[in-house]
């Protein structure tokens, strides 16, 4: 998976709710094949901050502190834009499997 792709889908799990770091890597190593270290995704998640596309709070929890880590407005929007052009993209991918003659620039 390669690092948009990451983003992508770190994006896409905490526009649902809000979650914290090491919550976010199991979600990811459920996907079959997926090698991610743990504390792999923190460079991604400061990345994605200092873009302006999460922010996070900290909560305890059992006597830890967790950092939370939630889209913002520009977040999403962002995720809605990745995730159009990535659903188009697998359409014109599908077309060209298909043989389809009729097919259109992304």
């Amino acid at each position: 998976m390669t690092k948009g792709m990451f983003e992508l889908a770190i994006l896409l799990l905490v526009s649902k709710k809000a979650m914290y770091g090491y919550e976010i890597t199991k979600e990811l190593q459920k996907v079959n094949g997926l090698q991610l270290a743990n504390g792999s995704i923190y460079p991604i998640l400061r990345r994605l901050t200092m873009n302006g596309w999460i922010e996070s709070y900290q909560e305890d929890h059992g006597g830890r502190s967790r950092k939370y880590y939630f889209t913002t407005k520009e977040g999403n929007q962002i995720l809605s834009e990745r995730f159009e052009f990535i659903e188009q993209l697998f359409s014109f991918i599908v077309s060209l499997k298909e043989g389809n003659d009729k097919n259109e620039r992304i």
